[in-house]
């Protein structure tokens, strides 16, 4: 009886139930918490970083390592040979294959050696594009990148 009365108040006064909208927007909450899904790939990059005051890395290279760099624009280039332009093309398959190339080289005449590559990438870079870059070197089986070209700001 008192439950009609107040229905009948809020109607005179022109109010709304919206005990149903609410319950729509945690049935959408949830719907869509289940059915996101989190890329595995991005969530599985590693990285080891130099023991502290230790000598630079960059300057004990040798010649062979490939220096792949990524510039202001999104750009791919390896050992100064542009290769990927589009920069929203996720997959790089150019890198790709010059990469699978040159690991199938160091697994032949590399004396053993695991594959080693120099990552350089321009600091206004989107993170998405770095991601891309080191899914295509794990994606070929190499391991250690070496981040190349910092300064002390």
């Amino acid at each position: 009886m008192i439950r009609r009365r107040r229905e009948q108040e809020q109607i005179d006064q022109g109010g709304l139930d919206i005990s149903s909208l609410i319950d729509v927007s945690f049935l959408l909450l949830i719907y869509f918490l289940v059915a996101s899904t989190l890329d595995p790939k991005e969530g599985d990059l590693e990285l080891t970083m130099p023991p502290p005051g230790g000598s630079p890395i960059a300057t004990t290279y040798d010649f062979d390592v490939p220096l792949i760099e990524v510039d202001s624009k999104g750009r791919v280039t390896m050992e100064q040979e542009l290769l990927e332009t589009e920069t929203d093309n996720r997959e790089l398959l150019t890198l790709t294959d010059r990469l699978s190339t040159y690991v199938e080289a160091q697994q032949l005449y590399g004396k053993g050696d695991a594959p080693v590559v120099k990552l350089e990438v321009d600091d206004s870079v989107s993170g998405q594009r770095f991601i891309d870059v080191m899914n295509c070197f794990a994606g070929v089986g190499i391991e250690d990148v070496r981040l190349v070209g910092f300064t002390n700001e």
